[in-house]
């Protein structure tokens, strides 16, 4: 009997340091948890730091292969000196620079895949896989004569000789446009179809009347030819393309244009007055498959360092971008797209007044919220000291009471006290630390009643006894 309170009180104890060990280990257990992720965080993200440099440090250029046009041309010059360019100021992008025939070809060989951008005009059909980079230079129609030619006007090309661009070419198909809005007889005058530099030869040396072709101003062809009818005394004049709005009306990829007075010679300006033609726009072009990052960032090159390719070459100056419903009508590249938009207000700066509005509101609502739930804790510890002072109430009865009837009643008092906080415990009247608090507090009690009624019960057997 004697040693049966002093196990129990030993077992007491040993479960309060149980209790209260268990804890300490579980916060142990956590922390240590807690720092392992840590560190495991810490390593991913530096080896995933460390891969990331290590690829952008490897990480080759890319490799876009551009169709031109025929070698000497305004379309070959132009991309070669961009490709310089683009080689001195960007460590993501190069360019192949590849000679082809004309538009046609370029499209097709994108089609093909067997190049990634091309030089087009915007009068050339393409297919729904074809994106738009930037409008590059215009082409003009340019009618040229003797001197002492009689051909004032389109029109008059009738029974004359006349050198036109070769079979298939755009040139070629560009001078049947006029012929179409004329109403030219295909008979009714003597037509070649040859290289320019042959119908050139030929104008000059009086072996045909009049030469069309369709290009720049600028073209290094069509300079040398002024160039050489200057120093062997030859008139050149131009004819006016003139009704280049009503051409459009059939030709919406056309527009009018305008060969400046002078553009050849000063002193005695060639052409003599300004003459009214069509032009066709060149434009740069790809597929919507090619890399977005290497193409914004040859758009970026071409805009960024305009002034260093125009210094090269003078038919830079007017690489403009594309104008919505204007010349080739497909969308614009994702990868231009975003480089042409880099100005413009983001979503946040577009709506910054109601997103302030909103943020106001939340932050009003979450403190609300913050409040109310502070207020529902407190109301939850407030309940739960309420328990606890209930436990400490019984207690100090248990310690001055003498009758162990009165004990059991106490210990009947304090298991309502556990089933109430237990019930308040499942609707959240009481917070888990709360109970936890509460559960030590109640063992303490309840260890206590125990060991008064131990006590008690040996008084009253060693009274007995004797």
């Amino acid at each position: 009997m004697a040693g049966e309170p002093k196990s129990r009180a030993w077992r007491g104890a040993s479960g309060k340091a149980d209790r209260r060990s268990g804890p300490n280990r579980a916060s142990l257990r956590a922390r240590q948890r807690a720092l392992l992720a840590l560190i495991a965080g810490a390593i991913i993200v530096t080896a995933a730091a460390l891969g990331w440099f290590w690829s952008e440090r490897e990480r080759q250029p890319a490799v876009l292969a551009v169709a031109t046009g025929p070698v000497g041309s305004d379309a070959y010059n132009l991309m070669r000196e961009v490709a310089d360019v683009v080689a001195r100021h960007s460590d993501e992008v190069r360019l192949d620079i590849r000679a082809s025939r004309d538009s046609s070809q370029n499209i097709a060989a994108l089609n093909n895949r067997s190049v990634d951008v091309a030089v087009i005009r915007a009068d050339t059909p393409v297919v729904a896989d074809i994106r738009e980079i930037a409008r590059l230079y215009p082409d003009l129609f340019q009618l040229v004569v003797r001197g002492d030619s009689p051909i004032r006007s389109v029109t008059d090309l009738a029974g004359a000789s006349v050198s036109i661009p070769q079979f298939g070419s755009d040139g070629f198909r560009s001078f049947w446009v006029l012929g179409d809005h004329y109403d030219l007889p295909i008979d009714g005058f003597r037509w070649t179809a040859e290289d320019f530099s042959d119908g050139a030869r030929r104008l000059i040396a009086g072996e045909t009347q009049a030469l069309f072709t369709v290009r720049s101003l600028r073209d290094p062809n069509l300079i040398r030819m002024f160039e050489d009818a200057q120093l062997k005394r030859i008139a050149l004049r131009y004819v006016p393309v003139r009704q280049a709005e009503a051409i459009a009306l059939k030709r919406p990829f056309l527009s009018s244009g305008v060969i400046p007075q002078g553009a050849f010679t000063g002193a005695t300006p060639m052409p003599s007055r300004d003459t009214p033609t069509t032009a066709v726009e060149r434009v740069l072009v790809t597929r919507a498959d090619v890399d977005a990052e290497a193409v914004r960032e040859l758009t970026r090159i071409q805009f960024e360092y305009r002034l260093d390719l125009t210094l090269r070459f003078a038919l830079a100056s007017a690489i403009a971008a594309p104008e919505a419903g204007v010349g080739l009508s497909v969308p614009l590249h994702d990868g231009a797209q975003a480089f042409y938009d880099r100005d413009q207000p983001g979503f946040i700066q577009e709506n910054a007044e109601p997103l302030a509005l909103l943020v106001t509101v939340l932050t009003l609502i979450v403190s609300a919220l913050l409040a109310l739930r502070s207020r529902f804790m407190a109301r939850q510890k407030n309940r739960a000291d309420t328990y606890n002072y209930q436990l400490l109430a019984i207690r100090r009865d248990a310690e001055k009471t003498t009758d162990p009837t009165h004990l059991r009643k106490l210990k009947q008092e304090l298991n309502a006290v556990l089933e109430t906080v237990v019930v308040a415990l499942d609707t959240d009247e009481v917070t888990d630390e709360g109970f936890q608090s509460f559960s030590l507090l109640w063992d303490a009690v309840r260890e206590t009643i125990n060991d008064r009624l131990d006590d008690l019960t040996i008084s009253r057997s060693g009274a007995t006894f004797h």
